[in-house]
């Protein structure tokens, strides 16, 4: 070739390699929007990946959190589910729940032994109340008490196991009586003992009088907090009173 065709030659292929260049170049930058869209894209699903997955742990991290209180709000509908339809058992013994529902004697609650074939009578021995627990009762109905109280104070002073008979505590506890009638002017301290009953959750009373009047607590089954009380005639077994009491 002759100088001219050779730096004709190199001269095509000068601008070849620079067309291409500039192809690859374009290329390139068509490509990086398409990219960074696609990156833009799957940032957004993480993001809400990432949201979904907080929300769903936080949910999980509040039942274990409140694992007490659910267990208490299903305990409680099976309570008055058992109220309306029975639970099975005599009035002297335990139902222990669970998939295969079983009775046991009231006395083989909390005694060391487990009894029901799930543990349950030994999973009951926690008692609701404590030394200095105060619960404050208002009044529902009234049909038999001297006095009329419109709230009565349930201060529980002393709880201990009974060493011969676990199913029960011995309790010592005192009543405030308020805003009493006109005929028993001003408040009413009275002290009485009782035993609490794990099996049944009851705390029961003995006459702090001679009305032979008794006050007893029956614990709602989802709440330690709350609890049903009647005052009963012994004499005749009559419930004449009723209160509802709360923790303070």
């Amino acid at each position: 070739l002759s100088a001219q065709q050779s730096v004709s030659v190199a001269t095509s292929r000068m601008k070849s390699l620079l067309i291409v260049a500039a192809l690859v170049a374009l290329a390139a930058a068509q490509a990086r929007p398409n990219v960074r869209a696609r990156l833009d894209s799957q940032e957004v699903r993480l993001n809400r990946l990432t949201s979904r997955f907080q929300k769903l742990s936080d949910s999980v991290g509040s039942i274990t959190d409140n694992k007490e209180t659910n267990e208490g709000t299903v305990n409680g509908l099976n309570l008055q589910l058992d109220q309306v339809v029975g639970d099975g058992c005599g009035d002297n013994q335990f139902q222990c729940g669970g998939d295969a529902p079983q009775c046991v004697a009231l006395l083989a609650v909390c005694d060391g032994q487990s009894d029901c074939s799930n543990g349950a009578d030994e999973d009951v021995c926690d008692a609701p109340i404590k030394s200095g627990d105060v619960y404050k009762g208002t009044v529902v109905f009234d049909h038999c008490t001297k006095r009329k109280p419109n709230e009565i104070s349930l201060v529980v002073n002393s709880i201990k196991n009974n060493p011969y008979f676990g199913n029960k505590a011995y309790v010592e506890a005192s009543y405030i009586l308020g805003d009493t009638n006109a005929d028993e002017t001003g408040s009413a301290f009275l002290m009485s003992t009782g035993t609490y009953c794990y099996g049944c959750r009851l705390l029961a009373t003995r006459p702090p009088e001679d009305d032979n009047l008794s006050l007893t607590c029956k614990f709602d089954q989802g709440s330690n907090d709350r609890c049903s009380g009647y005052i009963i005639n012994l004499t005749t077994d009559v419930k004449c009173a009723k209160f509802q009491f709360v923790r303070q």
